[in-house]
């Protein structure tokens, strides 16, 4: 019970953060790079843990399946925002860095929790495999974020 409350909290401080982003960038692009995300995020969980079993939960509880849920429709999708955000920002190219491994590893670290605290069994997967995931989802997003500010920016060119 303490660790859903700890994952309520975590995504109310998830929301807010993404209210801030919105003043920084277009409330659309947001949205869509928030729902993104989160289809990417959910899908590939489900293809690992349903279609390819290679994790187990328990889905008698629904505590821990809310308690997994929870950072799944918030906290993952917010950090990968606001790491897109920096990724695409006038950084230097080691500050980029050291970001995409920090969030990378907050990532998977909720996973690594989940499995200390017994809430997901890792049967045939490791942290190379969920490095591989989030890299992949933060890659995928990257690209979708390229082209779609490049479409923005035709877009409003032409308008003008």
């Amino acid at each position: 019970m303490k660790t859903l409350w700890l994952f309520l909290l975590l995504a109310i401080f998830s929301i807010i953060s993404l209210y801030i982003l919105i003043k920084k960038k277009n409330v659309t692009s947001v949205l869509v790079y928030y729902f993104l995300s989160n289809i990417l995020i959910t899908n590939t969980g489900v293809i690992i843990n349903l279609n390819l079993k290679l994790t187990k939960q328990d889905p008698s509880s629904e505590l821990i399946l809310w308690t997994q849920k929870i950072p799944e429709l918030t906290l993952k999708p917010a950090l990968l925002l606001w790491l897109i955000y920096m990724l695409f920002s006038n950084r230097s190219i080691f500050t980029k860095l050291i970001q995409l491994f920090i969030f990378l590893t907050a990532l998977i670290s909720i996973e690594i929790y989940f499995v200390q605290i017994e809430y997901l069994e890792w049967v045939n997967w490791n942290v190379f495999y969920s490095c591989l995931r989030y890299s992949l989802i933060i890659l995928l997003l990257a690209i979708y974020f390229f082209y779609f500010e490049k479409l923005i920016y035709r877009d409003k060119v032409k308008t003008k």
